[in-house]
């Protein structure tokens, strides 16, 4: 909810918006970007059919296809009641914790903390070098923006002969500190720069009392590889289903 409540300010054309709903939110972010899903509903004691019509009616109204992560825990009647409204399996994506009892050890490249010096290169490191008039590396400037006005979040680049390679961030919300914002750059890939900034993190968070630390990632991905390599722990696997506009 902080993400698009920051990304409404910095990009009102966006129409992002979150609203709370049975423990969690509904979510958009705008068409054609990051998040446009439900997250965290589905633990909560509203009626089952309620959560359906809620979904159906945000996401429909601003043209998007409704959709929700959901997890383990999540109750039969909803199950049923988004089988018999339409939704369909889209992917997964697993979470991932660390418990920081054992803070590894300091990272072997440098890494700092963006600033105004470096604010230009995390923008474009986090785009992928998309192009800078393009509406890819437009989205992406905007999601970085906002995420630096979100409370509790801190950006960091990680160098290579003085240059800013590869980025990542932490995000501290009650207590567990969220890690996300990953890329690096194409020449520098496959080099340690993600296992560094990984490790940073990691004991920035347990400086900064955060209990565990989380992260979300692909189960076949290079991500996951890196977070199961530094003994963070499979949590559960989330689903996000989805009903056809």
């Amino acid at each position: 909810m902080l993400q698009a409540t920051a990304l409404a300010v910095v990009a009102p054309t966006s129409a992002a918006t979150a609203v709370r709903l049975d423990g969690g939110a509904l979510v958009a972010f705008g068409c054609g970007r990051y998040v446009n899903r439900a997250v965290g509903v589905g633990l909560g004691d509203t009626p089952a059919d309620e959560v359906v019509s809620a979904l159906g009616n945000f996401y429909s109204s601003r043209g998007m296809a409704p959709s929700l992560e959901i997890c383990p825990w999540t109750g039969t009647a909803l199950l049923a009641a988004l089988g018999a409204d339409g939704y369909r399996l889209e992917r997964f994506r697993n979470v991932y914790v660390h418990d920081l009892t054992e803070p590894p050890r300091e990272p072997t490249v440098r890494i700092d903390t963006v600033d105004t010096s470096t604010s230009a290169d995390h923008r474009r490191l986090l785009a992928d070098d998309a192009a800078p008039d393009s509406e890819a590396r437009q989205v992406s400037d905007e999601y970085c923006d906002a995420s630096t006005q979100v409370i509790g979040t801190h950006d960091f680049v990680a160098l290579v002969d003085d240059e800013p390679a590869a980025c990542g961030s932490l995000t501290v919300v009650d207590g567990v500190g969220w890690l996300g914002g990953a890329a690096t750059a194409v020449a520098h890939r496959g080099t340690g720069l993600q296992t560094a900034l990984v490790r940073h993190r990691l004991r920035l968070a347990a400086e900064l009392g955060c209990t565990f630390t989380a992260a979300t990632a692909l189960p076949d991905g290079q991500s996951a590889r890196n977070l199961e390599r530094l003994a963070f722990r499979l949590a559960y696997t989330q689903a996000v289903l989805t009903r056809p506009l």
